[in-house]
C-alpha cells in the first residue's frame, strides 16, 4: 500500500504542470536571474554608468575627470540621462589648500539612479578627489616633476594610493564563484514551495470525495496522511538533488563560471534529508488548514514569500535593520539556507548545528500538529 500511495502522489504531481513549474522551473529561473545579476564585476558595471561633468578647462578639474575616468565611467560634458551630474568649484587648487571646509564638489543624482549606484559613484568621487589632492600637493613639494608626462604622474599617484599589498583577506569560502551565494537561497525557496502540491492534492481529494470514500474502508486515515507526506518527502529529496545539480553544475556553465565543487557529499546528503523533512513537515500544517484553492495559493505562497524576504533571500540579511535580523532567526527558511551554505562552504560552525536542531524540532512537532488537524478535518466531512 505504501508503494502504491507513493506512486499515486508522484503521478498526481507530474500530471499537474502548475506544480512542476512551481517546484522546478520557478526556482531555476530565480537562480538564473540572481546569478546573472550578481555575476557582473564592478569594472563592467561602471562602464555602463554615465556621468555628466562640465569643466572650465582648469588643469585641476581636467585632472580630476581623468582620475574618475580610471574607474571606467563614461564621462562627458553633455549627457542628458546621466546617472550623476558633477559640478566642481572654480579655483579648485586655491580653495583645496585654504584650510576651509567648503564643499568643492556638488553631486546631483538622477532620480532613477539606485542607492547602490549612488554609493558606488560617491565612493569613487571621493577616491578620485583624494588622488587629485595628493597629486597637487606632490607637485607643490616637487616630489613629482612637472616635466614628467601627465600619465606617468598619475601612475605615480596611483602607486602611492594603492594599499592592496597591506590588506590580506582570509575567508573559508573566498574562492567560491558568485553562483554559490545565490543558489542556496533560491534552492530553499523552491523546496519550501512543496506546500502548494500537498495542499492542492489534499483539496482535490476532498472535492472528489476520495477521503469520504476512504472513511467507509478499514483504513487508518492518519496513516494514509503520513504516507502521503512520505511520498512528498521523497519527491522533495529528488527536487533538492536536481536543483543542486542545476544550480551548481549547469548554471555556472551558462554564465561562464567555474562549477562549485562538491567537497562535502555526505554533509550535503544529510542536509538534503533534514531540509526536505522540515519543508514537508512545515507544509503539512498549512495543507491541513486551507479549505479552498484560493486559500492554498494565498496562504501557502504568501507565507513562503514572506519567509524568503525575512530570511535574506531578496535583501542581504546583514544590511537589514536589527529588528528584521532578529525576526529572521525564527524562520525555517533561514535555518535551512544557513545549513546549505555551511555545507557548500565546507565547514560547520556552532550556528549551523543550531539550525539542524531547530529544523529537527520543527520536523518532529509539525507532523503531529498536521495529523491532528487532518483528523479533525476528516471528521467534519460528509456527503453533499
Amino acid at each position: 500500500m505504501i508503494l502504491q500511495s507513493i506512486k499515486k502522489e508522484f503521478i498526481l504531481v507530474f500530471s499537474d504542470l502548475h506544480s512542476v513549474a512551481v517546484l522546478l522551473i520557478m526556482p531555476v529561473i530565480f537562480m538564473l536571474i540572481m546569478t546573472f545579476a550578481m555575476s557582473e564585476r564592478q569594472d563592467d558595471m561602471t562602464q555602463n554608468i554615465q556621468i555628466e561633468f562640465k569643466t572650465n578647462s582648469e588643469f585641476e578639474q581636467t585632472l580630476f575627470a581623468q582620475y574618475l575616468a580610471q574607474f571606467g565611467y563614461q564621462i562627458g560634458p553633455k549627457i542628458p540621462k546621466a546617472s550623476a551630474n558633477l559640478v566642481l568649484q572654480p579655483n579648485l587648487k586655491q580653495q583645496l589648500f585654504s584650510g576651509l571646509n567648503n564643499a568643492l564638489i556638488q553631486i546631483e543624482f538622477e532620480s532613477s539612479t539606485s542607492p547602490a549606484i549612488q554609493a558606488l559613484i560617491n565612493q569613487h568621487v571621493q577616491l578620485a578627489f583624494a588622488r587629485l589632492k595628493l597629486h597637487l600637493y606632490m607637485l607643490d613639494t616637487e616630489e613629482i616633476s612637472e616635466s614628467l608626462p601627465l600619465d606617468k604622474q598619475m601612475a605615480l599617484i596611483n602607486l602611492q594610493t594603492d594599499t592592496s599589498a597591506y590588506i590580506k583577506i582570509t575567508s573559508d569560502h573566498l574562492q567560491l564563484p558568485v553562483v554559490s551565494y545565490s543558489v542556496p537561497s533560491w534552492l530553499i525557496f523552491g523546496v519550501y514551495f512543496i506546500v502548494l502540491p500537498i495542499s492542492l492534492t489534499l483539496l482535490n481529494e476532498v472535492q472528489n470525495c476520495t477521503l469520504i470514500r476512504l472513511k467507509t474502508f478499514p483504513v487508518n486515515l492518519q496513516h494514509y496522511f503520513l504516507v502521503k507526506l512520505l511520498a512528498f518527502y521523497l519527491f522533495s529529496l529528488g527536487q533538492f538533488i536536481l536543483l543542486s545539480l542545476i544550480g551548481w553544475r549547469l548554471i555556472p556553465l551558462l554564465v561562464d563560471l567555474p562549477p562549485v565543487p562538491y567537497n562535502q557529499i555526505c554533509q550535503l546528503v544529510c542536509t538534503a534529508l533534514v531540509v526536505s523533512l522540515a519543508a514537508v513537515s512545515f507544509a503539512s500544517i498549512i495543507a491541513s488548514l486551507v479549505r479552498s484553492f484560493e486559500q492554498a495559493i494565498v496562504l501557502g505562497g504568501g507565507v513562503n514569500i514572506i519567509m524568503a524576504a525575512l530570511s535574506g533571500f531578496m535583501v542581504p540579511i546583514d544590511i537589514m535593520p536589527s529588528t528584521l535580523q532578529q525576526i529572521a532567526q525564527f524562520s525555517p527558511m533561514f535555518w535551512s539556507a544557513q545549513l546549505v551554505k555551511g555545507t557548500m562552504y565546507g565547514h560547520f560552525s556552532h550556528e549551523h548545528w543550531i539550525s539542524v536542531i531547530y529544523l529537527l524540532v520543527l520536523a518532529t512537532i509539525s507532523p503531529t500538529i498536521s495529523a491532528l488537524l487532518f483528523s479533525r478535518r476528516i471528521r467534519g466531512l460528509s456527503w453533499n
